[in-house]
């Protein structure tokens, strides 16, 4: 009877092995692991102005979590405006204390310009998003857009970089973030009004084709000026993920429980690929040293 129990535990641990979804089950268990493993690291490390900015980072998800309970929910110091107004000083701070100052003040002055030009193309034309226009409730503007939005794109596009550290990619988390509250807030709370057909949850499928463009631009206008790739943050991977589920969180106080279950999905799924992307990088480029470590070693007995 023992042995027939163990036969049948060995069995069943060798169809684990070989089942196919174990590796996703492991990739989704180290996602769901990585904002605690990254806490703890912050916690238990030396204190510089790079973690001390990354703690704030997080404390920053977990109060725009908190604007979504009902109780706080309303409130001034909770208001999208209000949270919103706190990325960007957020994204300068970080971005400041983190980058050089010439670095950081190149991105912020081709991200808000091109971001800007967009959006009154966009606002004027229809193209590349679709028809839509701005309602007063972002504040002043310049011309037909708010000077919120361009702080907006900086903030949202520095933060996608620092999760990515390749413009394209870093363009694909805009489209995954834009996925998720552009049909509130255009929708719920009217920030701006599309005027047009729509397709995804009353926003059309062509506003995102020009997030993806507008993000494209600014990111590969801010590297061939610049000659600088940011370098993948883990903190900042972890931030995208929060922040997405920040979105999730929203989606569903606005009542619309299958706009949540799908940038739930987006997120996750985004931030496995980053994650994949990273470790191969990372493998790719520990394979060459390893073999010039060979060839050093067997240098001096060639030699002899």
């Amino acid at each position: 009877m023992y042995s027939s129990s163990k036969s049948t535990h060995r069995f069943a641990r060798r169809l684990l092995e070989a089942f196919p979804l174990s590796q996703v089950t492991q990739q989704t268990m180290s996602i769901a692991n990585m904002p605690a493993r990254l806490w703890h690291e912050l916690v238990n490390t030396k204190w510089s102005k790079k973690t001390v900015s990354w703690a704030i980072a997080y404390i920053y998800t977990l109060y725009v979590a908190l604007s979504a309970i009902p109780p706080l929910k309303g409130n001034v110091a909770f208001s999208v405006t209000a949270a919103s107004g706190l990325l960007v000083v957020l994204y300068v701070f970080h971005s400041f204390t983190n980058l050089n100052l010439k670095t950081a003040g190149m991105f912020l002055i081709i991200a808000a310009v091109i971001s800007y030009l967009w959006e009154f193309v966009g606002v004027e034309t229809g193209i590349p998003f679709g028809s839509y226009y701005y309602t007063s409730a972002l504040g002043p503007q310049i011309g037909p857009v708010p000077i919120a939005i361009p702080l907006i794109w900086c903030a949202l596009g520095y933060f996608c970089l620092q999760a990515s550290d390749h413009y394209i990619m870093a363009s694909a988390l805009m489209v995954s973030l834009d996925l998720s509250f552009d049909p509130v807030f255009s929708g719920s709370l009217h920030l701006w009004n599309w005027t047009g057909p729509t397709q995804y949850f009353g926003v059309p499928w062509t506003n995102f084709l020009g997030w993806f463009i507008a993000s494209l631009t600014f990111f590969g206008v801010f590297y061939y000026t610049t000659k600088t790739q940011l370098k993948l943050s883990k903190h900042a991977i972890v931030f995208y993920y929060l922040f997405g589920l920040d979105n999730v969180i929203g989606d569903l106080v606005s009542g619309s429980a299958a706009l949540a279950a799908a940038s739930f999905v987006i997120f996750t799924v985004a931030t496995g690929i980053i994650i994949l992307l990273h470790r191969s990088k990372v493998s790719k480029t520990r394979v060459p040293q390893a073999v010039q470590v060979a060839g050093s070693t067997r240098q001096p007995v060639a030699s002899q």
